[in-house]
């Protein structure tokens, strides 16, 4: 996880939290909005308050469609763009509860009750931006700002020191929800953030784990499956036929006079060898759960799945014949003037032998078969019912 993907993350998260208090927000809004009209019905325009409380509905209305929009589309724009967009909207409300309030506090000359309730009212909407925008300073300074700064400007310019006063306290509430947010905010991203360390050092865990199986069953030198990841692969792949009822065939191959080419040309050139049959092995089991593997030497395994006896005696053909146009020389060689390879074949369908250690020991059977009809050749192992095998 890169540095920027992570950021992205980081800022995601705290846009989910903040769109999370989306109901919530728009409840409260309309909630406080339909108790100020009814308190002032009889004291203010009402043209004024149908237009203002139409101005609120409809941004009230749009932060909901933005919501739904961010759950929907959420890449559609960064995390900046929607920051920003839900920013404005968030400025919009502060708006409509500055207007509210400096044209009711006019209205009512800031006296009486009346100037009470407005002051209650722009300190509890800001009270409740606290916890409902924490998540975005932003939002709530675009919010917190209109609804209390105009107000208490307003208040500051009386000739009544006890209205200076209220006015000289909001902007000390102000001042304080502000520095609350900012530090709710630095305790939510810290919580974000080492959430998504323990994500990303889970991840890592999890690659390094997977890496260190793969070694683990990958054969070093080769780069093919060694004989642990064979046998998994094999008790998998058997299980899955015997659900499935379908054959899986083994092809065990051995290069041929490979003490004698490692004796006259040296273990280096052997290795290489070994690097070359493998990689040609490998071209010939690209399918889903086809393994090549290293079963120990200079001997390799082929697990087929789903594939029937002949069509894996045609496979081992077509291995000797690329075995063959691999050209390695072979100056100790009995059968060749290159290396050979010699396969036994052997196709198995769980319901009708003992186990998979059958399988392999009648492919094993076959190779023996190969080996003694001259080697650089391919015998097939057949069990029929009375369990004896032919070649």
């Amino acid at each position: 996880m890169n540095d920027d993907v992570f950021k992205d993350k980081l800022n995601y998260q705290l846009l989910d939290s903040f769109v999370r208090q989306t109901p919530v927000v728009v409840l409260g809004h309309f909630v406080v909005a339909s108790i100020n009209i009814g308190l002032f019905w009889q004291r203010v325009n009402h043209t004024f308050i149908l237009a203002w409380a139409t101005f609120l509905l409809l941004t009230g209305l749009s932060r909901w469609l933005m919501k739904n929009q961010y759950q929907r589309h959420q890449q559609r724009w960064t995390p900046g763009g929607w920051r920003r967009l839900f920013a404005v909207n968030s400025l919009f409300l502060g708006l409509a509860w500055c207007v509210w309030g400096l044209y009711v506090g006019v209205a009512i000359e800031l006296g009486g009750l009346g100037l009470s309730i407005i002051i209650i009212t722009a300190a509890g909407l800001v009270a409740g931006a606290v916890a409902s925008t924490s998540s975005s300073i932003v939002s709530y300074t675009c919010f917190s700002g209109p609804t209390l700064l105009p107000l208490s400007a307003l208040l500051l310019f009386t000739d009544q020191m006890e209205t200076r006063g209220i006015g000289l306290l909001m902007v000390v509430f102000f001042a304080i929800t502000f520095r609350q947010v900012q530090r709710i905010n630095a305790v939510l991203q810290e919580s974000i953030i080492n959430g998504l360390k323990l994500e990303k050092s889970k991840e890592e865990t999890e690659k390094l784990a997977q890496e260190l199986y793969q070694l683990s069953t990958v054969d070093a030198l080769t780069s093919v499956t060694n004989r642990r990841g064979f046998n998994e692969a094999l008790n998998s792949e058997w299980a899955r036929a015997k659900r499935l009822d379908t054959p899986l065939t083994l092809l065990l191959i051995d290069v041929d006079f490979f003490k004698t080419f490692n004796d006259s040309l040296g273990h280096p050139a052997g290795d290489e060898c070994l690097r070359l049959i493998a990689s040609m092995l490998t071209l010939h089991a690209r399918r889903a759960g086809e393994v090549v593997a290293r079963y120990g030497g200079e001997e390799f395994a082929i697990l087929l799945p789903n594939t029937t006896g002949k069509d894996g005696v045609k496979i081992a053909d077509d291995i000797c014949e690329a075995a063959a146009r691999l050209n390695i020389k072979h100056p100790a060689s009995d059968v060749a003037e290159h290396v050979t390879v010699s396969i036994g074949v052997h196709e198995a369908t769980p319901r009708d032998v003992g186990g998979s250690e059958e399988l392999i020991k009648l492919a094993d059977h076959a190779l023996y078969e190969a080996k003694a009809a001259g080697r650089n050749c391919v015998r097939s192992a057949q069990q029929p019912a009375s369990n004896t095998v032919e070649s």
